[in-house]
């Protein structure tokens, strides 16, 4: 029952954010066949490519056709390259999926340490510190960042790439390196929210009648911390990695294409400025159906993470 009201949401989602994206796609100035054939054109051959394209079909008709294409399987080909855009949308995606798994490593495997810390040390002076920390971090638009790492770690220092992709079939030594300045940009501000989410958790759970029993029979501080206080204290740091997918994808467009690396992202953005509409669908479809079976195995985590919620 719970897969099904799933699968039903994700077709909600998917059409009203298709259509609503497909009209504003419509509604910017310029079209493809500018794109492909230039100012120079003649009207004659525009009005035989717009008919080849299916361009001269109204707008409500053409997004029906591409539904119906979609349901099959077919995102449709792309209007500027003519290659299937699902074909475009396989190259792509490995690019973008190794770029959200790093930044999520990343910023996970710092805030986990960083939000215990500071969770001891409530009200210290490290816990102000790490405190000060996260909101510079929350603070700072991840292309200023961007920018000041590739300043500081390619252009000072030089020592990891500004810009490139290697993939990992290729090396995978130049695969990590031309991945770290990226992902580290991207995982900072995930970063500071998962820290300061998990330290506020765990200053309450630290408060509960069975920590105080734990410590009445004598078990470590540290043991406490880890084995009693911080499963039940990742509850809220679980819904929030699967709400901030949506923010971690959108990040992407804007990493991707500062540090040129060829995903997802940056193809939507350059679908965007060459108008090819369909590509810009199929990366829509792509990046919904992501967010919602994300949010859907997130719910699923939570039953192995609290007992409680398994005999809810």
């Amino acid at each position: 029952m719970i897969i099904l009201h799933r699968l039903v949401r994700l077709v909600v989602v998917l059409l009203v954010v298709t259509f609503l994206s497909y009209v504003l796609l419509n509604l910017l100035p310029g079209d493809p066949i500018t794109q492909i054939l230039g100012l120079s054109a003649t009207e004659e051959a525009r009005a035989q490519l717009r008919q080849e394209l299916g361009l001269d079909q109204p707008l409500l008709v053409r997004y029906l056709d591409w539904v119906g294409g979609l349901a099959g399987g077919d995102f449709g080909d792309s209007y500027i390259t003519r290659v299937p855009v699902a074909d475009e949308l396989a190259e792509r995606l490995p690019v973008t999926l190794e770029l959200l798994a790093a930044a999520q490593i990343i910023a996970l495997g710092l805030a986990v340490p960083v939000g215990v810390a500071a969770a001891r040390r409530a009200g210290q002076a490290l816990d102000q510190a790490l405190t000060a920390l996260s909101f510079a971090l929350l603070s700072t638009p991840v292309f200023v960042l961007g920018v000041l790492l590739i300043l500081v770690f390619a252009v000072t220092w030089q020592v990891l790439p500004a810009t490139g992709w290697t993939p990992i079939s290729l090396d995978l030594g130049w695969n990590l390196t031309s991945v770290i300045l990226p992902a580290v940009t991207l995982g900072c501000g995930q970063l500071a929210v998962y820290a300061r989410l998990l330290r506020t958790d765990l200053i309450a759970t630290l408060q509960e009648d069975y920590i105080t029993l734990a410590r009445a029979r004598g078990l470590s501080p540290r043991r406490i911390l880890w084995r009693h206080a911080l499963r039940p204290s990742a509850i809220t740091l679980i819904t929030a990695i699967g709400l901030n997918l949506g923010a971690l994808i959108g990040g992407t467009v804007i990493i991707e294409t500062l540090f040129g690396l060829p995903g997802v992202g940056r193809l939507i953005v350059d679908s965007i400025f060459s108008r090819d509409y369909l590509t810009v669908q199929g990366g829509v479809v792509l990046i919904s159906v992501g967010y919602v079976v994300v949010n859907f195995a997130v719910d699923l985590v939570y039953a192995a993470v609290d007992p409680r919620i398994r005999r809810a």
